[in-house]
């Protein structure tokens, strides 16, 4: 079964000391690692820090990735 993702990047300027990320694309995959896998290389490591894949929407979100959300975007 897939769900919706968001991937994440860290194309933005750090806050505070901080990494900020914004929202590249939306996808649909069946974990978080396959999300991944559909993010273009130039948008991941070594270029940028490390992409991340949350789910989405809130509903289906994770403390921790509500937490994620909160402080990295």
């Amino acid at each position: 079964m897939t769900q919706r993702y968001r991937i994440f990047t860290n194309d933005r300027r750090s806050v505070r000391g901080v990494s900020m990320y914004s929202c590249l694309r939306e996808v649909r995959a069946s974990s978080p690692e396959a999300a991944l896998k559909k993010c273009p290389p130039q948008f991941n490591t070594p270029n940028y820090a490390r992409a991340v894949a949350i789910r989405w929407p809130e509903e289906t979100q994770s403390d921790d990735e509500k937490a994620w959300l909160k402080e990295h975007v």
